[in-house]
Formats: C-alpha cells, structure tokens, sequence
C-alpha cells in the first residue's frame, strides 16, 4: 500500500488565525489528509481533542517530536527533526507506527530510509516565519531530493513558506505532496485555502 496522503497539515493550535477547532475541520474538509501535532508548550488536553477530532474524521494523526506521545496515545506514528530523538531511536520505540523524517539534503533522505522512516519531509521550499528560514531551497536541490527519495521508495512532502501562488511552480519540478501551516492556519477560511491547495494536487 502506498503512503497515504497529499495535503498535510501542521497544526499548531495558537498560529490559528481562526478558532483551532474550527481551522482544522474545516481544513479536513477542505481536503487535508494527514495532520501533525506541532505544539512546542504541553497541552494534553488540546492534543486529546485534535487526536479525537481526525479519529472521527478519518485523518491520520502524528506527533512532532515527541515519539512517546505518539506511543502512548496509539497515534498514527510521530515526525522527528535532524536534532530530535535520533531516527533509529524513533523507530525502535514506534514499532509498527509511522516515522517521517526532516530532511535538508539527499545525504539525509538516504540516511532516513536506512533507518525506516515511511516518508520524508524536504525543505524549506521556501523562506518561511515559522521557522525562521530566510532562504528557500533552490529548484536544483528540490528536484535532486525528490530524485533521491524515488531511488528510495520514500514519498516525500516539500515544506516550507508553500502557497497556492508558490505551489504551480513546485508541481512543475515534480513535487506531488506538501506540508503546510500557516497556509491554512492563518487563512480567512481554512476550508477554501484547503481546498484551494488540494485542487492543484
């Protein structure tokens, strides 16, 4: 079976520009169809109601970070950074559970599927606020990552500073999945910003 999902959203309850609870129905339905868990503060009870909201609408749910979270609470797998848990660390604890990996180079795609991530996320695409990235990828480096995560077998989602203007000229140089905040979560309407996205995937 191949990796599930397109539209993948980083949800993080307070870069909501609208309700939170509101924001992430709507972008479901908008088409999202993978959510991440991103809260940097611990906030058990808002985790609970996001990881029940996708239970009943059908989306998976991973946790950034914190693998343990993910283990305990039977989430659909966890995403860990070059600086977090140690991939092969991750893999152990999360068994049958997903594993995504962030990646900034081919170097580091290789060493995530070496380790059993399921898929990978690449960027920045492009210079983004959220997390402090002045620069983006060239479109060089993006088509020699998703280069070397078809060599893999790894699906891979380009993340960083994307938007429906940015995202035609992604689609162009091959990247068919994306990862994205505050493209949605800022939106007037999340819904038609999902959908808006969606369409072009």
């Amino acid at each position: 079976m191949s990796f599930p999902g397109r539209l993948y959203l980083l949800f993080t309850p307070s870069l909501c520009r609208q309700d939170p609870w509101a924001t992430l129905s709507g972008a479901i339905s908008g088409g999202v169809d993978l959510v991440q868990w991103r809260s940097k503060a611990a906030d058990p009870s808002g985790y609970l109601r996001c990881r029940d909201l996708c239970r009943r609408r059908g989306v998976p749910l991973l946790v950034n970070d914190d693998v343990m979270l993910a283990v305990r609470s039977q989430a659909h797998g966890a995403h860990v950074g070059q600086d977090d848990l140690p991939a092969e660390a991750a893999r152990k604890l999360l068994d049958e559970q997903w594993l995504g990996i962030s990646t900034h180079n081919p170097q580091q795609i290789a060493a995530a599927a070496a380790n059993g991530a399921d898929y990978v996320g690449f960027g920045p695409c492009f210079p983004t606020a959220t997390k402090g990235y002045e620069h983006g990828k060239s479109s060089d480096e993006i088509e020699a990552a998703i280069a070397a995560a078809h060599r893999h077998g790894l699906p891979l989602f380009a993340i960083g500073g994307i938007t429906a203007e940015r995202l035609p000229g992604l689609r162009v140089i091959g990247v068919d999945r994306i990862a994205v905040s505050s493209a949605i979560l800022a939106a007037d309407d999340p819904r038609a910003a999902a959908q808006a996205l969606r369409r072009m995937l």
